[in-house]
């Protein structure tokens, strides 16, 4: 096997959970480990966490994007809906355990000013 990385993919998506991780442990097992192992249409926290002990390095679904799209940030202790009544008021960092750009101050206040103004 001589590419630059390898996807997975092929599954249906309404396989149980143990089913898809044994054929996702059985391909990265077999695939070499200094390559990208790429598992395609994996985006739920879980399945993110269980796929990267099973040896998978690369992900990607609609879930991230569509949760933002309506108004939910995915964090470290699960889900924060920012679309809740309290959260238009709140100024603190989404994850405050983050240090990226997106948490600075002049960030989340831009954002406060954007919610009040309906955009």
């Amino acid at each position: 096997m001589g590419g630059r990385g390898y996807a997975i993919g092929g599954l249906a998506g309404g396989e149980d959970k143990d089913s898809f991780w044994r054929v996702v442990a059985q391909c990265t097992a077999a695939l070499p480990e200094d390559k990208p192992r790429y598992v395609m249409g994996v985006g739920y926290p879980l399945y993110v966490v269980v796929c990267s002990a099973l040896g998978a390095d690369m992900y990607d679904c609609v879930y991230p994007s569509r949760t933002a799209r309506f108004g939910t940030a995915v964090v470290p202790e699960g889900v924060l809906r920012l679309k809740n009544k309290a959260m238009p008021e709140d100024t603190r960092p989404i994850d405050p355990t983050c240090a990226c750009m997106l948490q600075a101050p002049e960030v989340q206040n831009f954002k406060l000013l954007k919610q009040r103004a309906g955009i």
